[in-house]
């Protein structure tokens, strides 16, 4: 089980990183990007950031390309806002829940529609 603090930590980086992606960030690739949750480890010094992107039309690699092309001023800026011991590592994972409920509810859909 994940300690309390962890996740309040986690919870207040999402709430910095969305806010830094939003207003200060000028990538055009991390513009339709929006930070679903962080997972911290136990001793804060990684934060692994999930993201989704909601436009369908640019890939999410180029999203995660354009990601970790801020990640340093991210870091910067988190160090910054976030009062820790250690600025933690960052790492951006690409979170494909949305498109997994989107897959099932199509299959689910289809297996409805077609008689047995």
């Amino acid at each position: 089980m994940r300690g309390q603090r962890s996740i309040r930590v986690g919870d207040r980086i999402r709430e910095v990183v969305s806010q830094l992606l939003l207003k200060k960030v000028k990538d055009p690739r991390v513009s339709f990007c929006t930070i679903t949750h962080v997972q911290m480890t136990d001793d804060l010094r990684i934060a692994r950031i999930y993201f989704s992107v909601l436009d369908e039309v640019q890939d999410w690699h180029v999203t995660l390309k354009g990601l970790n092309s801020a990640k340093g001023y991210i870091r910067r800026e988190l160090g910054r806002t976030v009062v820790l011991k250690a600025t933690p590592q960052i790492e951006f994972i690409h979170d494909n829940t949305f498109e997994e409920m989107d897959r099932i509810e199509s299959l689910l859909e289809k297996v409805k529609v077609e008689p047995l």
